[in-house]
């Protein structure tokens, strides 16, 4: 197979001939196009100038020729033979009708054209002899014979170049003013740019509430709006994580305190013998706190690595609620909690069926420990109507479980998903877990292909139950079963 790597080398290579920053990039093609635009302009003026002017000199010596036929033929001969022969003056001469020829312009027509002058014709031509153009105008006299005036080309070239000389000088300077503007342009348009890519550094460097520059131009200002955007959600975000941090300090270290107490009461000998089963059975239990801990904070890491694995494919919805709702029961009922589901046959959606069990379980343990004696958990779920998934040859499956707890107050459902946020507001009132349940279930959902939302709280109980309505609800919505390849 053929190589394109050459033909890449050499289109580097020109890319390489920019420079490389902006400034020098603008200088550049500004330079660019304003050579471009002088030469262009210059060789068009060029070619108009020398249009007009030799417009202008056939324009002169037909006026000429045409105020000398008019003249005696006395005065037409004195003034031919006095006329001035320098290069750039026009060249007179009279043909007889003799065929005699006085002045110097005869030395330019040919034979054949002077014959045919001498009979007193009109021309207006431009003829070649020996290398040299003229301008050729001749006019009829009233003695029957010719005056001719002639112009040579040259000599217009000649004025036409001196033209051509003060408008290069001109174009020059136009070009000068323009290198000096696209510089000018080029450090008003970097210096914001470069302001904000130093305020940038220092945020990337740890900074924070950096102060950053104002400009005029939309494009800089958008950048300089975005960091300060930026600049917000990481002071914000940093902040969380610190708090994130010291709850899960707080958490961590008092489990092990007590086991650390337990275990210094042991290797003292402190610890009668008909209190080993009860220090063993509170040891056993913060140490499973702690494997709680770690074990979700391990969960987390791996749900924002790139390889994690998932098993998609058509789940039954109804089999995975019904297996979740049997493993949870026992739980429910020890706590005095009715737990109920609302599951129709058929439900299928495009899923990972352990992943799903893995969201179930996290919801319903927050439902089961925020809901108090008495109260209720549901289960429900309903076909999804729009279709999350292109392919999919029905729509997907909605699925809510909700619980007649304290439930969620409007700023607390904007920040259920973030670690340690709710846990930090209510660990002091109410039972809370890890922190981390609700936030590992939002992604998993996502990595689901999913939608996991606080939504509002149903408003009545379950037949036969007594317990305060209201509480917090969950809403999971699974993408539909794709269609089979055929």
């Amino acid at each position: 197979m053929r190589s394109d790597r050459p033909s890449d080398v050499r289109a580097a290579g020109r890319f390489r001939l920019l420079p490389r920053t902006l400034v020098g990039r603008i200088v550049f093609t500004t330079v660019i196009v304003a050579v471009v635009a002088v030469v262009v302009a210059g060789a068009v003026s060029f070619g108009l100038v020398r249009t007009a002017s030799l417009g202008d000199a056939r324009t002169v010596a037909a006026s000429l020729a045409d105020e000398l036929a008019t003249l005696p033929q006395s005065t037409l001969d004195r003034r031919a033979a006095e006329a001035p022969t320098g290069s750039g003056q026009p060249k007179i001469a009279v043909i007889e009708p003799s065929g005699t020829v006085v002045g110097s312009v005869g030395v330019v027509l040919r034979p054949k054209v002077q014959k045919k002058l001498a009979t007193g014709s009109t021309l207006s031509t431009t003829i070649d002899i020996g290398g040299h153009r003229y301008i050729v105008e001749a006019r009829p006299t009233s003695a029957g014979g010719t005056v001719v005036v002639a112009r040579s080309v040259a000599s217009v070239d000649a004025q036409v170049s001196a033209v051509a000389g003060q408008l290069v000088v001109a174009l020059l300077i136009g070009l000068a003013i323009a290198l000096a503007a696209g510089f000018l342009l080029a450090r008003a348009v970097s210096r914001p740019l470069s302001r904000t890519a130093g305020a940038a550094r220092r945020l990337a460097a740890g900074e924070r509430n950096v102060e950053l520059p104002q400009s005029g131009t939309v494009e800089v200002s958008d950048v300089v709006d975005a960091l300060a955007e930026l600049d917000t959600a990481l002071t914000v975000s940093e902040a969380r994580q610190r708090e994130f941090l010291l709850s899960i300090s707080h958490d961590l270290r008092t489990p092990l305190t007590a086991v650390r107490g337990y275990a210094e009461a042991l290797a003292d000998s402190m610890i009668r013998p008909d209190e080993l089963r009860d220090v063993g059975s509170t040891m056993l239990a913060e140490t499973r706190r702690l494997d709680r801990f770690v074990a979700d904070l391990l969960e987390l890491a791996r749900l924002e690595a790139h390889d994690f694995p998932l098993e998609l494919g058509p789940v039954d919805v109804a089999a995975v609620l019904a297996e979740a709702a049997a493993a949870w029961r026992a739980v429910a009922e020890s706590g005095g909690v009715a737990l109920t589901t609302t599951v129709p046959s058929g439900l299928v959606a495009g899923t990972d069926a352990h992943r799903l069990r893995q969201v179930i379980d996290g919801l319903l343990e927050n439902a089961l420990r925020a809901t108090p004696a008495g109260g209720f958990v549901t289960i429900t779920a309903r076909p999804d109507l729009p279709k999350l998934a292109p392919s999919a040859t029905s729509g997907g499956v909605r699925i809510t479980v909700a619980d007649s707890g304290p439930g969620l107050t409007a700023s607390d459902r904007d920040v259920a998903f973030e670690r340690g946020a709710l846990h930090g507001r209510y660990r002091d009132s109410r039972p809370v877990g890890t922190g981390l349940g609700l936030s590992i279930a939002q992604r998993l959902t996502a990595r689901l292909g999913g939608e996991l939302r606080v939504v509002a709280p149903r408003q009545d109980a379950p037949a036969g139950n007594t317990a305060a309505t209201g509480g917090a609800a969950f809403e999971l919505v699974l993408p539909a079963a794709a269609a089979p390849s055929r």
